[in-house]
């Protein structure tokens, strides 16, 4: 299918639109000028990075924003395939936009690292260097998934290419949030989760609402687009108020720099922005209960709904503005200190208490991402005007969204820095338990069920690679990497999270009638969890043995005899995890109507 060509915006149109990005760049250079100060660092780097890091930023941050949330709005809400071809051409425009930026990004970031103003004669001198750092790879890396993202948006305009575009713009959040190391030692990891959904939130909610407003009316103003984003909307808001406030936290040293830091001042006007622009949603969310009706009531609250989602857009390209500055200055908690000990040098936090009850029981080390993912789970679910969710379901969901918080969050997240045993147990259980407790409700993707109808060999494959993968991140060289690194981390866990849901479909989608067939698909990823724990029981060769064998303990010193026990702890839990698995809902069933 090939694009439909796009209405020449008025040349007044485009006027308004460049002079509204001349003045949030150049607030970004104003509130960065401010929030930078004196730094040495920035000073020496040049004027034309010290200029141009916050106007790359902001290009970029705007850019990426119109591509991740003008692809989501494409991919999953758009039905009409001309307003969706009409998105994603604007999607791709600003995918080669964000890619361009980013690239002028790292540029700057390159001349803020070494000191080296841009067009000097040493400039470049040492870039390979800077590619080698965390911040060079992770700022390359965004760059090349961008420029990837911009060439699948230009593939074709279907609802699957939107959202190969959507995934692919989050994979470039993703990997803006990992640069984040502004955040002192002990709070690196929350600094770089609340960024990452503050990256998401806003991006989804400037771009889908930005989108929107280039439809015909017909788009526009379809009540069923414009509830649905409307719900998408309301999410956002709630996650960008809470990482908001908890990333400036982890960025100041006190309260006290609300009246004597620039940074943190610019933090503080970007949460006074975050709460009117809830005050413009629930305005909105009024217009859009009385209707959009064919009458006068209708038209006026078409008009009022349309007039307030472009006064929104123009604030929130104001706070994107803001937050630019800040990411292209040193925040005030920016130099900390590893915790004193072993441990505190090896994983950034101190070594925490001996594993006795009490200890245990109060042990507690917030995870902004589990958080933030249970609650987009419980929204989703309880969505406006979804059909009625039955009991059994809905009970299930909570449940395993308060095991997601619990783990990420509880004695397993602290102990499982220093304890192979509680690392173990923390992602088996987040397979076994919340992974096919979340498998276990909705229905069945109906692309899921025709590749494995009439082919059960293939749902007992699938039912495998979850704990396979699992098991074969533990014996790579990649365990180590994911103790050391939150990118790699995170990507443990949810391999653990969806590796259990994928089991739970797979067994779903047999059919219980003949019942061996049901039984082989849940004996092979059984098998898989039993043969892992005896390895893990009866082996004497240490994983990680360069983390958790050198974290000092003065408890618990045996690291063997830990790994040990994380092996009695994988034989119960997959037992435990068979008569789960065992109990789901299988067969076909009907697909509910949402």
């Amino acid at each position: 299918m090939t694009s439909p060509a796009l209405a020449r915006p008025r040349p007044a149109v485009l006027l308004l639109l460049l002079g509204g990005l001349v003045v949030l760049t150049l607030v970004s250079v104003l509130a960065a000028d401010a929030a930078g100060g004196d730094n040495l660092v920035l000073l020496d780097a040049g004027p034309a990075a010290r200029v141009g890091a916050p106007v790359a930023a902001t290009i970029a941050d705007l850019a990426g924003a119109l591509t991740l949330g003008g692809a989501a709005i494409a991919g999953w809400l758009l039905r009409d395939p001309r307003d969706r071809a009409r998105v994603l051409t604007v999607v791709a425009a600003a995918a080669g936009v964000a890619t361009l930026a980013r690239g002028a990004s790292l540029a700057f970031s390159y001349a803020v690292a070494t000191g080296q103003p841009v067009g000097s004669a040493r400039f470049g001198s040492d870039l390979s260097v800077f590619l080698a750092t965390d911040l060079g790879i992770w700022l390359l890396t965004g760059l090349v998934i961008a420029a990837a993202t911009t060439t699948v948006a230009v593939l074709g305009t279907s609802a699957g290419i939107a959202r190969a575009v959507a995934v692919l713009a989050g994979l470039v959040a993703f990997a803006a949030a990992m640069t984040g190391h502004a955040a002192g030692d002990e709070t690196h990891e929350v600094g770089t989760s609340t960024m990452l959904v503050h990256l998401l939130a806003v991006g989804i909610w400037l771009g889908g609402l930005a989108v929107l407003q280039i439809l015909p009316a017909r788009g526009r103003d379809d009540e069923a687009v414009v509830r649905g984003y409307s719900h998408l909307a309301l999410i956002c808001w709630v996650a960008l108020a809470l990482s908001g406030v908890w990333a400036l936290a982890v960025r100041m040293n006190g309260p006290g720099e609300i009246l004597t830091s620039a940074y943190v001042q610019l933090g503080v006007a970007k949460a006074v922005l975050l709460l009117v622009l809830g005050g413009l949603g629930a305005l909105q969310r009024r217009q859009i209960a009385d209707g959009f009706g064919a009458g006068t009531a209708g038209e006026h609250a078409r008009a009022t709904y349309r007039r307030l989602a472009l006064l929104e857009l123009a604030l929130m390209g104001l706070a994107v503005a803001l937050a630019a500055a800040m990411s292209s200055s040193p925040p005030p908690a920016e130099a900390g200190t590893p915790p004193a000990g072993t441990a505190g040098v090896l994983t950034g936090y101190p070594l925490p208490a001996a594993p006795e009850l009490t200890a245990v029981l109060t042990a507690w080390r917030p995870d902004p991402f589990g958080m933030a993912l249970a609650c987009v789970l419980v929204l989703l679910w309880w969505r406006p005007r979804a059909s009625r969710r039955p009991r059994a379901e809905s009970v299930r969901l909570v449940l395993g969204a308060a095991a997601l918080v619990l783990l990420t969050s509880g004695p397993l997240n602290v102990y499982g820095k220093v304890l192979i045993s509680a690392h173990v147990l923390q992602h088996v259980l987040l397979m076994v338990a919340v992974g096919v407790l979340l498998g276990s409700i909705g229905t069945v993707p109906e692309r899921l069920r025709a590749v494995v109808r009439g082919r059960w060999w293939l749902a007992a494959l699938l039912a495998v690679v979850g704990p396979a993968l699992l098991v074969a991140a533990y014996v790579s060289p990649f365990l180590r990497v994911a103790l050391d690194g939150h990118a790699a981390h995170l990507a443990l866990q949810m391999t653990a999270l969806f590796g259990g849901m994928v089991s739970a479909h797979a067994v779903r989608v047999v059919p219980a009638v003949p019942a061996w067939r049901r039984l082989v698909v849940l004996a092979l990823p059984l098998t898989v969890g039993l043969v892992a724990g005896l390895a893990l029981l009866f082996t004497d060769a240490l994983l990680a043995a360069s983390w958790f064998g050198a974290t000092g303990r003065t408890w618990w010193a045996d690291a063997l005899a830990d790994q040990h026990r994380a092996g009695v702890a994988v034989l119960a839990v997959t037992v435990v995890g068979a008569v789960v698995l065992a109990a789901v809902p299988g067969g076909p069933r009907r697909p509910r109507e949402d």
